[in-house]
C-alpha cells in the first residue's frame, strides 16, 4: 500500500472516528490509529469479510453475527495462534460506533477514558486495561498518531462532547 492509499484510508475513516469522539469521548486519533493497526489499513480479512476494523471479539454487541479467524495472542509473553470468534458488522460505520461504545461505556476502559484528553496516555491506558495483549501496542498507536498527524482529527481540548 502506498502513502497516498494510506492517506485515502485515513480520510475515509476520519468522519466515523470523529463521530465516535463526539458521541463517546474516545479520541479520534486513537480510533483512526487502532483502525489502521487492527485492520492493516482496512485490508485484513476481518475488515474485508466482517467490517470489523478493531479486532472486536464476539460480544453480540452488534447482533450481526460472528466470524471465526485464527489470530495471534500474546499469553504470558509467548505469541500463540488461536481460533477466535470475532464480531461481524453489517457495515464499517457500525464497527466504528460499536468500538466507541465499548471503550466509552464499559467499566473496563474507564481508566483510559479518564485520560481522553491525551491520546498518548490513552494509548498506554488501553493496553493496561487489556485491550491488546501486545506489549508494544501503545508505542505502535503513538507512532501512527505522530507519523500521520492524527491528532489533527481530535476535537479541540475543552470542546463539549455529546455522550449518550
Amino acid at each position: 500500500m502506498n502513502y497516498r492509499d494510506k492517506l485515502d484510508f485515513i480520510a475515509r475513516v476520519a468522519p466515523w472516528a470523529q463521530m465516535s469522539q463526539s458521541k463517546y469521548g474516545v479520541p479520534a486519533s486513537i480510533v483512526i490509529a487502532q483502525a489502521i493497526l487492527e485492520s492493516n489499513w482496512g485490508q485484513s480479512l476481518l475488515a474485508a469479510q466482517a467490517n470489523n476494523f478493531f479486532g472486536i471479539k464476539d460480544s453480540r454487541i452488534a447482533n450481526d453475527g460472528y466470524v471465526e479467524f485464527k489470530t495471534t495472542e500474546i499469553l504470558k509473553g509467548i505469541p500463540r495462534r488461536i481460533l477466535a470468534r470475532f464480531e461481524k458488522f453489517n457495515d464499517a460505520q457500525r464497527s466504528f460506533d460499536c468500538h466507541g461504545r465499548l471503550l466509552g461505556t464499559l467499566p473496563r476502559y474507564q481508566k483510559a477514558m479518564a485520560d481522553s484528553d491525551d491520546p498518548f496516555v490513552f494509548a498506554a491506558r488501553l493496553y493496561e486495561c487489556g485491550y491488546s495483549t501486545d506489549p508494544a501496542y501503545p508505542q505502535k498507536l503513538a507512532s501512527l498518531i505522530t507519523e500521520f498527524r492524527l491528532g489533527e482529527y481530535d476535537a479541540p481540548k475543552g470542546a463539549k462532547e455529546q455522550r449518550t
